[in-house]
């Protein structure tokens, strides 16, 4: 990780160092500007992250159109593009690192201490942006959930009742594997933050 990488250049200088021993001592402008355009890639990734999985859900969506207009399954169609779509919507409108589960999202804010503290107002921002759409946008993560669960059992249902022959192989499983991904991919981008992290492996340079 970045963070292991650059222990080292942030270690605080001591009279026994050398020239030879590493590199230069970095004066608190250059940590500054590390620290920026690392974080600034790091966000480039997560971007680029959401992009795919955002690629990955929409194609998700093609094979329930055409059953969309078969009569018995135009029910659970229905239901695998309403999940699909609010899985997109959540990809686009909550943080790259921010599922909208607080559970999920409690487990990245339970770091280290000194890391919690220098990224607390990042995520305490990055989770009021989560909730600043309504009651709408506050539960439709868990609504999703019970979504795919119904989907699920709606599935089984049918394929108990003939509808072998209807429904492809995953036809009920899509929407909530795509959501799980998804979940799972925003928990990780969730828990790197190099700002909080290298932030507090700063020093300050002896007679400065």
């Amino acid at each position: 990780m970045a963070t292991a990488r650059l222990r080292r250049t942030f270690q605080y200088p001591t009279d026994m160092d050398s020239e030879d021993d590493g590199p230069e001592a970095m004066d608190e402008e250059e940590q500054e500007n590390l620290i920026h355009t690392i974080s600034t890639q790091n966000a480039t990734r997560n971007e680029q992250y959401t992009t795919l999985l955002l690629i990955l859900t929409l194609i998700s969506t093609l094979p329930y159109i055409r059953t969309l207009f078969t009569p018995r399954t135009t029910l659970l169609s229905l239901l695998s593009l309403t999940s699909l779509f609010s899985t997109a919507y959540i990809l686009r409108s909550f943080p790259p690192g921010t599922t909208g589960i607080a559970f999920l999202d409690s487990l990245n804010n339970t770091s280290s201490a000194q890391t919690q503290i220098r990224s607390l107002a990042a995520k305490k921002a990055a989770l009021l942006q989560a909730s600043d759409g309504g009651p709408v946008r506050m539960y439709l993560p868990y609504l999703n959930v019970g979504l795919c669960v119904v989907l699920f059992g709606l599935g089984g249902v049918v394929a108990r009742r003939g509808g072998e022959g209807v429904l492809w192989w995953g036809f009920e499983g899509l929407p909530g594997v795509v959501y799980v991904v998804v979940v799972l991919a925003k928990w990780i981008i969730g828990g790197v933050d190099p700002e909080g992290e290298l932030g507090g492996l700063r020093y300050g340079l002896k007679g400065a």
